[in-house]
């Protein structure tokens, strides 16, 4: 089975071969359980991880640590910070996040019927030097698979500065050398106080180093990094560990 990924958020997808521009992606790598695809289209180079894991504890937690994204953040770089207080602590650390802030004031704010919430998130993060994007995230309720009890879905997309203007009137500028992202939660509540949760991610770059086969060992590490990240936090978060 295999799945396009467009500019929709896609449904994850963890044991099939992903599809992005029409390029079916070959498996690279199993870093600390995380899967990651790769190939070349062009002058661009396609990524996808993907990261599956069992946990227990409070399902309405997991997915609100999920959605708060400004909490994820690191105190080192408060004296950055331009869009959010400097005083408030982050309450879990991000090593490269020096802020985000979430705007729900839309200009338009079209929701699909399944649709929780919809908000737009300015991030600032230092990678190297600074970087500033724009990402638009939407909480969906998805129709429960066979022994889950509910299925939340999270999935955050990378805007171009035409559409980050379309939606909010103060976006911080582009510059980020992946020029498109989408991240996907799914979160699915199960019996005896379990909580299924898959993680997937997708990246294109045509930055001439980041397309270098020299560093694509360290890429893949990154990635699955970041993806493990992006999970793990949540039991220690819910569980208090």
């Amino acid at each position: 089975m295999k799945y396009l990924i467009t500019l929709l958020f896609p449904l994850l997808v963890s044991a099939a071969v992903p599809v992005i521009d029409g390029v079916e992606l070959a498996k690279k790598d199993t870093i600390k359980d995380v899967s990651v695809f790769a190939a070349e289209k062009d002058d661009t180079r396609l990524y996808f991880a993907s990261y599956e894991t069992m946990i227990e504890g409070d399902f309405d937690k997991a997915v609100d640590f999920v959605v708060n994204f400004p909490r994820r953040c690191n105190n080192s770089y408060r004296q950055e910070r331009k869009l959010t207080k400097r005083d408030v602590d982050c309450v879990y650390h991000n090593e490269n996040m020096i802020e985000s802030q979430i705007v729900r004031d839309l200009k338009s704010n079209q929701k699909t019927p399944n649709e929780i919430d919809r908000f737009v998130l300015k991030r600032r993060i230092w990678n190297k030097g600074l970087h500033t994007y724009n990402d638009l995230v939407s909480v969906t309720n998805e129709k429960p698979e066979a022994g889950q009890e509910k299925l939340i879905q999270v999935s955050y997309r990378l805007l171009a500065d035409d559409e980050a203007k379309q939606l909010i009137s103060d976006p911080v500028p582009f510059d980020n050398a992946f020029h498109f992202t989408i991240g996907t939660y799914r979160l699915a509540k199960l019996k005896d106080n379990k909580i299924l949760i898959r993680y997937s991610y997708t990246t294109k770059t045509k930055h001439w180093f980041l397309t270098s086969g020299m560093i694509q060992g360290s890429i893949h590490t990154s990635l699955a990094n970041g993806a493990r990240y992006a999970v793990d936090g949540i039991s220690g978060a819910i569980n208090g560990k």
